[in-house]
């Protein structure tokens, strides 16, 4: 992708509001023409006659007139975050103060930056993968420390280094291949095929650890959506308040009582879970009851984990025997039969013959007391064991956090799958066009080979100013 940009650009890259300090910054070919009309140093110099990395203190100027005194940083191309000549101007955190600056700025020829055009830039002028700009963008948006480590590992390039290193691997298998299609009756190869299926082997393995890794980069990132369902008063609002760790919903021994679903976001440990409480399963009358009813069942679409809760103070029923039946059918989704009330349970309530007893194949059985908080520990630790993000996982960056690079990456698995397929029963080069498609998913995923729309897309959800 060509550098396009004839323009030099300006932007407040901090938020609105009193602060004690904003960022007002400037990039592109005429960026020190532009600064030097607005910012004048108190050394009397020209701002373009300093030195690249130098923080320079000045006086900043509206219509002629001085509005406030600050630094302006300066950074010369391409050794600045976005490759062209660039300029910091901080002034005072002040939102008529940064307005005028801006204006100062597009009176002396610069233009009004777009969201993310910053980072574009940077991402044209190759400063940038395209996986590093999404990730800045997520370093933005970071709720948690989990999340701040694992966007900064890939803003540092970590995840790209690696798709990069696969994929001349892969090409380096590729050159024996075309060496054997252009000289089928020469030895000219330098890989034999069991050596070519060896490679392709070890690189489906690290393919499918980073495909393995979308789930817990989006339990960081973005969190997983988690569905509390249940027959009414089998405890699913005192689950809620349990993990939530206050008391979010109302809990009443009134059938019923939750009618609409209450949505809350907690963090467990490296992960976070997006928790909605859902009206309870049953056959009703109710206007309103139904309708929260319908919105339990959309709930349920839209999650990933389901929390599914069963009353054990009493006998079983057909409702609650069938709900568990309608659940395990949905093999996409992540299912752990809460088996709640264990503080009310007869004493000589049997869990091994509950366990047996239940209708379907499950993932997981954790009982636990939401009244107590008796199991909460089990749940959490089972819940980990499904997502998990240790820190050495995170800082390693080898985690897919976004959908459009999950596609590419598992397109390129699935292709490396079928290269050595075809080594089995074809020869090389059939399975030289795999491999092909495999090297071409994976310049898509970090940005090497994309559309524009793709790129339009991705840099349309940034702030403007970064």
């Amino acid at each position: 992708m060509l550098n396009t940009f004839t323009s030099t650009i300006a932007a407040v890259s901090t938020a609105k509001g009193k602060a004690g300090i904003a960022v007002i910054r400037v990039s592109g070919s005429n960026c020190f023409d532009i600064i030097s009309q607005v910012f004048k140093p108190k050394s009397g110099k020209n701002i373009s006659d300093y030195p690249a990395s130098r923080a320079v203190y000045g006086d900043i100027y509206y219509e002629g007139e001085v509005i406030d005194s600050g630094l302006c940083t300066i950074f010369r191309a391409p050794h600045s975050y976005t490759g062209e000549d660039t300029a910091e101007i901080s002034c005072h955190g002040n939102d008529l103060c940064t307005s005028l600056v801006l204006s100062s700025l597009f009176a002396a020829g610069a233009v009004c930056a777009g969201p993310g055009e910053f980072t574009r830039r940077a991402f044209v002028n190759g400063k940038l993968s395209l996986t590093q700009a999404e990730a800045v963008a997520e370093l933005i948006d970071a709720e948690s420390t989990a999340a701040l480590r694992l966007s900064n590992a890939k803003v540092a390039g970590k995840f790209s280094e690696e798709i990069q290193k696969i994929s001349k691997e892969l090409t380096d298998i590729l050159s024996s291949v075309y060496a054997f299609i252009d000289y089928p009756d020469e030895d000219l190869t330098d890989m034999s095929k069991e050596e070519m299926a060896d490679k392709l082997s070890e690189i489906k393995i690290r393919l499918s650890d980073l495909c393995k890794s979308y789930a817990s980069g989006r339990a960081v990132s973005a969190g997983i959506k988690t569905a509390i369902i249940g027959l009414p008063n089998s405890g699913k609002s005192s689950l809620l308040n349990l993990l939530v760790g206050h008391d979010r919903a109302i809990v009443t021994d009134i059938a019923g009582t939750t009618r609409d679903v209450i949505t809350e976001k907690i963090k467990l440990g490296n992960i976070t879970l997006i928790l909605s409480d859902t009206a309870g399963l049953r056959e009703t009358d109710d206007t309103v009851e139904k309708i929260g009813i319908e919105k339990t069942y959309s709930s349920i679409d839209e999650a990933e984990l389901i929390l599914a809760v069963i009353d054990s103070s009493i006998p079983q029923t057909d409702e609650e025997k069938q709900l568990l039946i309608n659940v395990s059918s949905k093999k996409d989704k992540n299912i752990i039969i809460i088996v709640n009330k264990t503080d009310i349970s007869d004493s000589s309530y049997n869990r091994d013959d509950f366990i047996f007893s239940l209708p379907v194949e499950k993932s997981a059985v954790i009982f636990i007391s939401a009244k107590t908080g008796e199991g909460k520990e089990n749940l959490i630790s089972y819940i980990d064991s499904l997502y998990p993000t240790g820190d050495e996982l995170l800082l390693s960056g080898l985690v897919i956090t976004g959908a459009r690079v999950y596609a590419a990456v598992k397109n390129a698995y699935e292709s490396v799958c079928d290269s050595i397929n075809a080594l089995e029963t074809l020869t090389q080069d059939v399975a030289g066009t795999d491999i092909e498609r495999a090297v071409a998913f994976l310049t898509e995923a970090d940005g090497r080979k994309v559309t524009e729309d793709i790129v339009n897309g991705i840099f349309s959800r940034f702030c403007v100013g970064k």
